[in-house]
């Protein structure tokens, strides 16, 4: 059994892409997809209770499908 090296459990920060939050429908970058405003927190990225929002992760914003057909 072989051990993990160094080079095995360094992530690239350039290549990783962000964590997605439970409000996003795609990754950021995604075709079809855009920037929205968080509907829970209307932005604002605090519940009110002043905690950070569970949907948006606390940015007030979340990547949302756009366009149609």
């Amino acid at each position: 059994m072989s051990a993990c090296s160094m080079e095995d459990t360094i992530m690239d920060p350039i290549n990783t892409p962000p964590p997605l939050n439970p409000g996003d429908e795609a990754a950021p970058g995604t075709p079809g997809s855009g920037e929205g405003i968080c509907p829970v927190c209307s932005g604002c990225g605090k519940t009110p209770d002043g905690k950070s929002c569970p949907n948006c992760g606390g940015s007030g914003r979340i990547v949302e499908g756009i366009g149609g057909g």
